[in-house]
């Protein structure tokens, strides 16, 4: 468990993040900076890290440095599912590489898309799942491995269902200003959830302090917004006007299989449990103050490092 006592001689407790990507490097320099040691494995890890991170080369395809996560007290999971079939073979492989020193706790992003379709309903965590892509399927399985490793070694296990991530480097500004920001005039109204990447830091900290073992979390920001509001908020600040959307039969002709996939699903997220169990609250409910704030402190472009 990660505490956060406060004490001139208690050293914090080690964090290893397994796919320090967009997510996982702002996590490791926000607990680096909180006095935690962090290894930070990732497939190509040369870069400039903040003091108190440790990187290192993991791939979790072939296994290679996966030693480096033993003996860490809390390991964090920020990697995507492979491809190609509906199991989650790298999750396989990075638990069966900490079953012989199994962590205190473990805390894996997972994605809302585990919920399926649910047509606009109001979905909490403890809605049924029922995913409706080969890659909601993978994270469905990681998530039944990573419960299933938390009971069998005693490890406090906690699944952050992460809805749509955006933040400093993921707006979609080139897509915008070029005219080719596309929605979908859906004959009913479609739902979508988002979070801010530091709402979601600040989570993840929080579930390593004090989740509940083998509890899931909803983490989006649980303002209920129609599908396209991220467009929208951004199209405003920027002073640009977005495209017509398209009809359903446009959609289905130009849009790409992987964009159709995400459109077609609907539901309401909510993060009740998040905030009454980790005291936890969003600190960009509003999303258009969110891409005004990251406008005016210099979006850094495009930011989509492999983890």
């Amino acid at each position: 468990m990660v505490s956060h006592a406060q004490g001139p001689r208690k050293r914090r407790p080690e964090v290893a993040i397994a796919g320090c990507g967009y997510v996982g490097a702002r996590l490791a320099g926000r607990l680096a900076a909180a006095g935690h040691p962090v290894r930070a494995g990732r497939r190509e890890p040369g870069r400039d890290w903040p003091a108190g991170v440790a990187p290192f080369h993991l791939d979790l395809d072939n296994g290679a440095g996966l030693e480096r996560l033993a003996g860490a007290r809390a390991v964090v999971c920020a990697f995507p599912p492979g491809r190609g079939e509906a199991r989650d073979l790298r999750m396989a492989r990075l638990l069966a590489g900490l079953a012989a020193a199994p962590p205190e706790r473990l805390v894996y992003l997972s994605t809302t898309g585990v919920y399926g379709d649910r047509g606009g309903a109001a979905t909490p965590e403890t809605a049924p799942r029922r995913p409706g892509t080969d890659r909601a399927r993978r994270r469905y399985d990681a998530e039944e491995r990573v419960r299933a490793f938390g009971r069998r070694h005693g490890t406090s296990v906690q699944v952050l269902r992460v809805a749509g991530i955006y933040g400093p480097g993921r707006l979609p500004l080139e897509r915008v200003r070029a005219g080719e920001a596309l929605r979908v005039a859906w004959p009913e109204p479609r739902y979508t959830s988002t979070i801010h990447v530091d709402d979601l830091v600040v989570l993840i900290e929080a579930a390593l302090r004090h989740g509940r073992p083998n509890r899931a979390y909803n983490a989006c920001d649980g303002v209920e917004r129609a599908q396209g509001a991220l467009l929208e908020a951004v199209a405003a600040v920027l002073g640009v006007e977005l495209p017509a959307p398209l009809t359903p039969e446009a959609a289905y002709r130009e849009l790409s299989a992987m964009r159709l996939s995400f459109l077609e699903e609907s539901r309401r997220c909510r993060n009740e449990r998040a905030r009454r169990e980790l005291g936890w609250a969003p600190a960009h409910p509003d999303l258009e103050a969110a891409v005004r704030g990251i406008l005016r402190e210099g979006d850094p472009g495009p930011s989509r490092p492999r983890v």
